[in-house]
């Protein structure tokens, strides 16, 4: 998954107003992983890595990761809502 932009990641930690650290602990990554994104020594990471990020920031899944290819899209949009079911959470479908 390519990064789109590491401003775009630094910025969205600083408007949540948490640290690298706090991400990475969130995420279940090394601080070393969030790092390197953020400041661009790394510019892509797994899926898993990705999804990971997104949902600890909680954003759309693929704001601030590219995936390379529609395998992967397909990949990341049903391990975001594998996640969101492991957590409880509604994942839009029709009400009962």
């Amino acid at each position: 998954m390519q990064l789109r932009s590491r401003r775009a990641l630094a910025d969205y930690i600083d408007l949540l107003g948490i640290s690298e650290r706090q991400l990475a602990r969130s995420a279940g990554l090394s601080h070393s992983t969030v790092n390197h994104l953020v400041t661009g020594r790394r510019n892509s990471c797994s899926l898993r890595t990705a999804v990971a990020i997104e949902r600890a920031l909680d954003c759309p899944p693929g704001l601030l990761f590219s995936p390379d290819t529609d395998a992967d899209r397909l990949a990341m949009y049903r391990l975001w809502a594998d996640s969101a079911t492991q957590a409880g959470e509604p994942t839009g479908g029709a009400a009962e």
